[in-house]
């Protein structure tokens, strides 16, 4: 007997798209990007990518970095039970910047049959390997890219796979300003099911500005999203680091339409080289979402970056 999905599968797509309001199709809530840090100030973070969260926001951050890194994160999307994780590691060698990352987004569900009858539960879940390598370009550029090796599983019998690509660049313009561009899954990315069915994830692409102020202390950024053809979402955020061990952040994402918008707030300290950090999502539709992160600095192992471009951030 055929099987059909309840509603918690629908939530998926639901919850991605009111939140991202960008990108449709698979993949699209991975694009809302990852750490509580950034989601704090609104996703505003293309042009700061100063953490190892950059294999996601802008690859080209990764040569701002100088030592290696470990960081993780995990959230359930609007209280939904709508799981999202990374986990990622980034070095630096000579003038590269390395980094290597994984994404999951999944959901536990319950088949039901054409005629009403409960079946076997089933987990669905989207998964992408994220290699990463950036560089500096003379003085005042940075680039970077990503190869990304999409999986996913319905949990129903189906499975897909496909590689994706991103190009990542960052300008700096004096000791105050940095401009970022990110092109996400340039000109589209397929994904290939084993029944034949073919999903496009669909490119995005994204540009920042991100201004250091009172000694870099405090961070203000501002991004505006482009899927190719209409101008997305808008996002604001700010950080100020109150001392060496504590920083504060607030944001806004706005959608395209100006109709909705997550407000974020959070904050983050660090530990001898432990940053610890959070973030509250007011999502009104939805529901709000708590995110919790975290990042380990482990020093140059691999001898550091030597031409690294003066960092915005705080990290």
């Amino acid at each position: 007997m055929k099987k059909i999905t309840i509603l918690t599968l629908f939530l998926v797509m639901v919850a991605s798209t009111v939140m991202l309001a960008d990108g449709v199709g698979a993949f699209s809530a991975f694009k809302t990007g990852v750490g509580a840090r950034a989601l704090a100030m609104g996703g505003a973070f293309v042009a700061v990518c100063d953490d190892a969260t950059a294999t996601t926001w802008n690859p080209a951050g990764l040569a701002l970095l100088e030592d290696t890194r470990l960081a993780g994160m995990s959230t359930d999307l609007y209280g939904l039970g709508i799981t999202h994780q990374f986990v990622g590691a980034t070095t630096s060698f000579a003038n590269l910047g390395i980094g290597l990352g994984w994404e999951r987004i999944s959901i536990d569900g319950q088949s039901v049959d054409v005629g009403g009858a409960l079946g076997g539960a089933f987990t669905w879940g989207e998964n992408a390997i994220i290699g990463s390598l950036a560089t500096n370009v003379m003085d005042v550029a940075m680039a970077g890219a990503n190869v990304k090796y999409y999986m996913a599983n319905s949990g129903l019998g189906d499975a897909a796979s496909g590689f994706g690509f991103d190009l990542g660049l960052l300008v700096s313009l004096g000791d105050m300003f940095v401009i970022g561009v990110n092109a996400m899954d340039l000109a589209g990315s397929t994904l290939e099911w084993d029944s034949g069915a073919k999903d496009v994830i669909s490119g995005l692409y994204k540009i920042g500005a991100a201004m250091k102020l009172v000694e870099g202390t405090f961070i203000m950024a501002a991004d505006v999203d482009f899927d190719g053809t209409a101008l997305g979402n808008t996002h604001v955020g700010m950080e100020f680091q109150l001392i060496d061990e504590l920083a504060i952040r607030a944001g806004v994402n706005i959608t395209s339409d100006f109709k909705d918008a997550i407000i974020s707030v959070g904050g983050g300290v660090n530990i001898a080289g432990l940053y610890v950090d959070a973030a509250y999502l007011f999502n009104e539709t939805l529901g709000n979402t708590l995110v919790l992160s975290a990042e380990f600095s482990l020093g140059g192992l691999l001898g550091g970056n030597d031409a690294v471009v003066e960092e915005v951030g705080t990290e």
